[in-house]
């Protein structure tokens, strides 16, 4: 199965908890997960880099990335920008959508 989450919601939400978990769970179970973040939910870039090393697609709204600096000095390892065309493939490759935000 192939799980794509887009996560909108920024520092201080519960989102990014559940957001991790979830995906920390699926991964185990042999699962896809693609993860998409917009909005406030690229100042989580830096906490969430290593879902990557897990084997989660990370990408990041590079828009949302340029408008508040984020990535500006250094790109988070394992994080690609892109936009919603990215946001797009993954809805239409995934066998379930989850929204946070």
């Amino acid at each position: 199965m192939k799980l794509a989450i887009l996560l909108t919601s920024g520092v201080g939400s519960q989102d990014a908890r559940t957001v991790r978990k979830l995906t920390e769970a699926a991964r185990e179970q042999g699962h896809g997960v693609s993860i998409f973040f917009m909005d406030d939910g690229v100042f989580l870039l830096d906490s969430m880099k290593n879902l990557a090393q897990g084997g989660a697609a990370l990408v990041a709204c590079a828009h949302n990335c340029y408008e508040w600096g984020v990535g500006k000095v250094e790109r988070p390892e394992g994080v690609l920008f892109g936009g919603q065309q990215d946001w797009a493939e993954m809805v239409q490759e995934a066998d379930r959508v989850v929204v946070f935000g």
